[in-house]
């Protein structure tokens, strides 16, 4: 680029030299101007010239990406609780049986001409049976599906217990009652009591489900219609 810049000068400065001399007789202020012209034509020529030179002198590549980087450590801390899911009150509806008869066969009596009659009749020990029988006028009511629990403990687990509380074991109808005892609490895990069973976190689609057992006694019981003042109480703890 520097020699044809140089050749390019070269020429226009001898086509100059010869210039001014045919215009020097007289023309030598017109001849000027026109050299004027032509030095300009010169520098307009070599910047052009040059100008690529320069841009690629100048032209700086940018720099590379640059990246760095950190850790951090992340810690939760869950804090120990339990759902209970239980029901407030319940009914218990007990089916209605059948009326029947039983038939106890025949008796042969001797009656006195007073109108006194001696021998065997019906005795509470020889009652044939019938279809409805309690076994010593108690029976076990299974109830399932009554509680559920949900949550978070250390070892994941949970302690289900149920009890009486005071005057709770006792439901009355007048001067009729029935005796509610031996509550059990009932699940997949066990049936007693007390039992542990797993709580599984907080969804609700997970939470651990149970029924309980108890035992009425209608030793007492005269009276049909409702009897109330039954209770229960269902305590689940975490472990």
């Amino acid at each position: 680029m520097r020699g044809i810049f140089h050749c390019l000068a070269r020429f226009l400065t001898n086509y100059l030299q010869k210039t001014k001399n045919i215009y020097s007789n007289n023309k030598e202020n017109k001849a000027m101007n026109t050299i004027s012209k032509i030095k300009a034509l010169i520098i307009g020529a070599a910047i052009i010239a040059s100008a690529p030179v320069a841009a690629q002198a100048v032209v700086i590549a940018p720099p590379s990406g640059a990246s760095t980087k950190g850790s951090a450590k992340v810690e939760v801390t869950v804090p120990e609780f339990i759902i209970l899911h239980y029901y407030s009150s319940l009914s218990l509806n007990f089916a209605t049986p059948e009326s029947e008869i039983v038939n106890e066969g025949s008796n042969a009596l001797n009656v006195t001409w007073e109108g006194r009659t001696d021998g065997s009749g019906l005795a509470q020990g020889s009652l044939k049976e019938s279809a409805l029988e309690l076994d010593g006028g108690e029976t076990t009511v299974h109830i399932p599906n009554v509680w559920a629990v949900r949550g978070f403990a250390q070892n994941g687990k949970a302690k289900i217990s149920i009890e009486i509380p005071n005057e709770g074991g006792k439901l009355v109808n007048g001067t009729s009652e029935i005796v509610l005892s031996n509550l059990k609490i009932t699940s997949e895990h066990g049936t007693a009591a007390s039992v542990d069973v797993p709580l599984n976190g907080i969804t609700k689609s997970n939470a651990t489900v149970g029924g309980i057992d108890m035992d009425l006694n209608f030793d007492k019981t005269s009276l049909s219609g409702t009897h109330t003042g039954g209770q229960y109480t269902i305590i689940a703890s975490t472990l």
